[in-house]
């Protein structure tokens, strides 16, 4: 009788945690690791040099299924850092904005508790704050960085359970400013638990 207790527990509780997994609806939250590089272009100097510097994520999404496909819509805080060199002096030029990746994915394997998927898709990035390190005032002195800029991302995910892990690389469609700073180059690797 004990056994078939038990057996009648586990069985209820797997029905509920695969109904909650194959949700056609889930919200959770994410953060991680941006390494980012940025492209500058400046013809009266003679080397000009980029190196990518880590950054942070934080942010929500919103999946929507559509048995193997689904959207992905978020809204992330970003803070990006990026070296440049300019004829042997190294600054940084650091950035924060509020990001909104609009995300179409598939799921390669989609089974109860583990899911591989795919995505790509378009980001608005709203440009909420700006600073160039000291060695780089003098020559960055007018740029004026864009309020907003278009990157796009494609990348690959693994759902297991609740938690969600993805790796992506974003690039600008746009550049970040009228004069020497140009599209910006991302790495990106989240970690995500889906709270529903």
């Amino acid at each position: 009788m004990k056994k078939l207790i038990l057996l009648a527990v586990i069985c209820l509780f797997s029905s509920a945690l695969f109904a909650q997994l194959s949700s056609p609806i889930n919200f959770g939250v994410h953060a991680g690791l941006v390494s980012t590089k940025m492209d500058t272009k400046m013809p009266s100097v003679s080397e000009v040099k980029d190196k990518a510097d880590n950054g942070m994520m934080l942010g929500a999404f919103l999946r929507i299924n559509l048995n193997k496909w689904y959207l992905q819509p978020e809204l992330n805080y970003v803070s990006r850092k990026s070296e440049v060199v300019v004829n042997g002096v190294s600054g940084d030029v650091k950035t924060k904005s509020m990001d909104i990746p609009m995300l179409l994915g598939y799921k390669l394997v989609k089974l109860p508790a583990f899911k591989l998927r795919a995505f790509a898709g378009p980001v608005a990035s709203f440009n909420i704050d700006d600073s160039f390190s000291s060695a780089l005032k003098q020559r960055f002195e007018d740029e004026d960085l864009k309020g907003a800029v278009w990157n796009a991302k494609v990348g690959a995910g693994v759902d297991v359970w609740k938690l969600t892990l993805d790796v992506d690389y974003e690039f600008g469609l746009s550049d970040v400013s009228s004069e020497f700073l140009k599209k910006n180059k991302m790495f990106n690797v989240t970690l995500g638990f889906k709270l529903f």
